[in-house]
């Protein structure tokens, strides 16, 4: 049986190489060692090719799988109608957030679709194409063990593909490096976020850890990592003294993200000893009032000391930031701006609040004060605009009422302005990113 993953454009990011796509990887890697030489497996890498020749890069499957976000989805239903043209007899396979979100919807444009962790039911529905008995939706209840499943093997991807440099910033910036994933889950729940792995951390073991380090290392001369997870340094001291000597064992440099309070002084030395360059820091806001209401649960004096530790080591600060938040003063780009110039963080990823589809923003907005309007396209949804271009706009998708909940709401015409205000301060500073 011919399988092969199709990766979308990645047209929402500059350069959508660093987005590496470790899903797909993953899954494939577990196909092949639950079905070896049964599945013929392929991988079709549509990044950065133009929409209207994408049908000429997608060679002839019988299974095509399909990693479905909300801001994709409408370019990967225009990709699926495309291929059912050419290759009518092939099943379409998806699985991701939009498929859990819109269920229904999803299965408009897909043969079946997987709800919940995919490490189980991509075997299922395999087996099941095998005995002609594929079910439209298939869910998974239980809770994976990371560790119970192989690191996604990058040999699908042209070698040129799964390294780069750039991984790190400033003086690092021409080590060649990749991303790299090795937890699931979010123990925190803020209103802003989709995260469909909230819950519990689950970190890989320290030893499948350095086994796949290393085999970036050997295969691909890899020397910097970019870590995905939510936690790069953790606040549970054990859990990170264990994947962080893992990362130090292999002797390379990496960056990630961390909460903004709870990390230990003495977790980030070990960090810097074993390699760390760069931490990403989400206050998301410099407004108390705003982080209540978001459930970001983050004490901005206790964040300003976990600064202060950070550059105590010589660990750079990458600090990301949301603007138009419910309950923002009308003073926030000044307050924000105020913030930036205490802590000195080494460049800053500034956003506009966008309503994610599986947000609790999202399911309850009038609980906030706001109207989404549903008529915006989702491909229209922005979540960093301005950065590279300072023309780029971002369409108006949402409104706060004029009295709500947290007091008079900011126009979107308001939001827009504190947001050109901060961000051309940043590139004035040259530390936007």
């Amino acid at each position: 049986m011919r399988v092969g993953f199709i990766n979308t454009s990645g047209k929402q990011n500059e350069k959508p190489f660093r987005i590496d796509p470790l899903g797909a990887l993953y899954l494939l890697t577990i196909l092949e060692q639950e079905f070896g030489d049964r599945l013929d497996l392929g991988y079709t890498d549509l990044r950065g090719v133009s929409e209207d020749s994408m049908i000429y890069h997608i060679p002839e499957r019988d299974v095509y799988l399909h990693y479905i976000t909300t801001p994709e989805i409408a370019e990967i239903q225009r990709i699926v109608a495309a291929v059912r043209r050419v290759y009518p007899k092939a099943l379409h396979l998806a699985g991701g957030p939009h498929a859990n979100i819109f269920p229904e919807e999803s299965l408009k444009t897909f043969d079946a679709i997987c709800i919940g962790e995919g490490e189980e039911v991509i075997k299922q529905m395999i087996n099941d194409i095998f005995d002609n008995k594929l079910r439209k939706i298939y869910r998974e209840t239980r809770t994976m063990d990371l560790d119970a499943y192989p690191f996604p093997l990058r040999k699908y991807l042209p070698k040129a593909a799964v390294t780069d440099t750039g991984m790190l910033t400033r003086k690092h910036a021409g080590l060649l490096g990749t991303s790299i994933l090795v937890s699931r889950g979010c123990p925190f729940n803020c209103h802003f976020c989709s995260n469909q792995y909230k819950g519990p951390t689950r970190v890989r073991s320290p030893e499948l850890i350095t086994q796949e380090i290393e085999y970036l290392k050997r295969e691909y001369q890899t020397q910097a990592l970019l870590f995905k997870d939510d936690q790069a340094i953790h606040t549970n001291r054990e859990v990170s003294r264990g994947m962080l000597e893992a990362v130090g064992r292999s002797n390379v440099l990496w960056r990630g993200q961390s909460r903004a309070n709870g990390v230990h002084p003495d977790t980030v030395k070990l960090a810097k000893e074993t390699g760390c360059v760069e931490i990403a820091v989400a206050i998301e806001s410099v407004s108390p009032k705003a982080l209540k209401i978001m459930n970001k649960n983050i004490d901005l004096d206790k964040a300003k000391e976990y600064f202060k530790v950070l550059r105590q080591n010589e660990i750079e600060i990458k600090l990301l930031l949301i603007l138009g938040l419910p309950g923002e003063p009308k003073d926030i780009a000044q307050q924000t701006i105020n913030f930036i110039e205490e802590t000195r963080p080494s460049n800053v990823s500034l956003s506009i609040l966008c309503p994610i589809p599986g947000s609790e923003i999202w399911n309850n907005p009038a609980r906030f004060g706001m109207k989404i309007d549903t008529s915006v396209p989702f491909e229209k949804y922005m979540f960093a605009f301005g950065r590279f271009d300072g023309e780029e706009k971002t369409p108006h998708f949402f409104e706060y009422e004029k009295s709500g909940p947290f007091g008079e709401g900011m126009s979107m015409d308001e939001i827009m302005a504190n947001h050109e205000a901060v961000q051309t301060y940043l590139r004035e500073r040259r530390i936007n990113f």
